[in-house]
């Protein structure tokens, strides 16, 4: 109910052209995430942009807000019922041209060896939306949740908003070169984004023979239409973005489910909810009705990692947005984000992404 009128208020206050606090922003976000919409926590900031231009008078958006000024306070927002009755009408106006013009930008890189050799950390606020590489020659090692991956050519990799990961250079390798798209999903493309998981924020899809020749132009063709001067521009590169994200779905290995049981998600939702608290395998089976060893078994199946981990890559992505965002010394985040040892909370760190939380800070406060 909370991030039900937090989102009737948020939404309110951008269409009639008032500020908006990131704390309501964020809660609002979470409550678009249990709707079939391209909003949710993580992009909804960048949809807000769009809003915060002024709306075409023709846009179905623009009759909402002066229909409800008055059942609207500045100082307490929208009672609980007048909030379900707002978003109710928003989300009969949505307006499709808003988030069909939701940013996509492509391009290709080559890195050096000498370049990764510096390090390379990616953390929650690094990236702007959804990523997708595919690795065209040379590797790069990227490490997240404690692991490592090896990026090599015929890979796809599908990074989510909120990843934290680091990149150094592949043994044997004195370069990797991709090709790369940045782009907030339309709300039918959210299944086509369930790939095999490496980590709870990144995806890995191996292709072969004629797919990776189809993929790799596609890739080529968004890049040239992004930076061409046709007067369809932005439809056309939305509809080779659908290609891309569909040739890449048809290339997910036999037999492969892409939904979570639903157990496994009510396990998830108790982890992000919880996670900075102290908490158990047993709490966590019970919130999903499942057995503590059913429960690790099928998490670790469905989601690549273990239920502690999962726990752990939201408190490293919470920290490292600590250590960039905050003047907090790293004893006092990592207390903030449930390790009381800094000691520990520092190894911990640096098992998950590959740098310490000292370099990490130093690192991107230099970008």
């Amino acid at each position: 109910m909370k991030h039900e009128r937090d989102a009737a208020n948020a939404l309110f206050r951008l269409l009639d052209g008032r500020p908006v606090a990131a704390a309501q922003l964020d809660s609002a976000g979470h409550w678009f995430e249990t709707l079939d919409t391209p909003l949710d926590r993580r992009s909804i900031k960048y949809y807000v942009e769009a809003l915060q231009r002024p709306l075409p008078a023709a846009s179905p958006l623009a009759v909402v807000a002066p229909r409800w000024r008055q059942a609207w306070c500045e100082e307490a927002g929208f009672s609980a019922e007048d909030a379900a009755g707002f978003l109710q009408d928003y989300l009969s106006n949505l307006d499709p041209n808003l988030l069909f013009r939701a940013p996509i930008t492509a391009g290709y890189a080559r890195w050096r060896s000498a370049e990764l050799k510096r390090g390379f950390a990616y953390g929650s606020e690094s990236e702007q939306g959804w990523s997708m590489l595919c690795c065209e020659g040379g590797g790069a090692s990227l490490r997240a949740a404690g692991r490592s991956l090896a990026l090599k050519p015929d890979m796809v990799v599908l990074v989510a908003p909120g990843a934290l990961y680091n990149l150094q250079p592949l043994a044997g390798e004195n370069e990797w070169r991709y090709d790369w798209v940045v782009f907030q999903p339309d709300s039918r493309w959210r299944d086509w984004l369930r790939w095999p998981e490496f980590s709870s924020q990144v995806s890995v899809l191996h292709i072969n023979g004629a797919a990776t020749a189809r993929i790799r132009t596609l890739f080529r063709d968004l890049e040239h239409c992004l930076h061409s001067e046709d007067a369809l521009r932005e439809e056309l590169s939305h509809n080779l973005l659908e290609q891309l994200i569909l040739r890449c779905r048809a290339c997910l290995p036999p037999g492969y489910q892409s939904q979570r049981d639903a157990r496994i998600e009510r396990a998830r939702e108790f982890i992000r909810t919880h996670y900075i608290e102290a908490f158990s395998l047993e709490d966590v089976a019970q919130a999903a009705s499942l057995s503590p060893s059913r429960l690790s078994g099928l998490f670790r199946e469905q989601c690549g990692l273990s239920v502690l981990g999962y726990r752990d890559e939201l408190r490293m992505a919470h920290a490292a947005r600590l250590l960039h965002d905050s003047a907090l010394g790293i004893a006092d985040i990592g207390a903030e984000v449930g390790y009381p040892d800094p000691a520990y909370f520092s190894r911990t760190f640096s098992r998950h992404v590959g740098v310490s939380p000292r370099a990490y800070q130093q690192g991107t406060n230099s970008n």
